[in-house]
């Protein structure tokens, strides 16, 4: 009797323990490639207020963001997601994207040139090794540009040249 009430004891000890951090993303990730996006934002979003330590929350800032920006079309939510990653991981291998994305959804989306110029002036101070450095300057120097007058633009220096 004993032995069937600990074993009793041991599996709902077992079935109620929560999810790691990583079987949050993990779920997350599969949720986003399922395009079942707000199951994904929700467990992204679960992971971090669970894990706020975690290593995995800047990578799922990012991909919030990414949802945000590409699947919702919520850029203001994007961009709040992005400028967390800069803010509290400003070394993580996301960090110089993210800020990348500030200036591009600001630029792009919400036509705000003014913050789209900070946020490409702060990208070039803070990551000058990137390899969007050259899509920043590009970004700036065509600020508030629509795509058929830069694609009149440079075919007109391809002419030139």
């Amino acid at each position: 009797m004993k032995s069937i009430l600990f074993l009793a004891c041991i599996v709902l000890a077992t079935g109620c323990s929560r999810k790691t951090d990583d079987q949050y993303y993990e779920d997350a990730v599969e949720a986003q490639k399922g395009q079942e996006d707000d199951e994904a934002i929700e467990l992204f979003q679960e992971m971090i207020k669970e894990y706020p330590q975690s290593p995995r929350v800047p990578e799922a800032l990012y991909a919030l963001g990414s949802l945000f920006q590409d699947r919702k079309k919520d850029f203001p939510k994007a961009i709040e997601m992005y400028k967390r990653i800069g803010e509290q991981y400003p070394d993580h291998a996301t960090a110089s994207n993210a800020l990348f994305m500030v200036g591009f959804i600001n630029n792009n989306e919400l036509k705000n040139v003014d913050a789209a110029r900070a946020a490409y002036e702060e990208f070039l101070k803070k990551y000058p090794s990137s390899p969007l450095v050259e899509s920043a300057r590009f970004e700036l120097a065509n600020l508030g540009k629509e795509p058929a007058e830069l694609l009149k633009s440079t075919e007109e220096q391809r002419t030139v040249r």
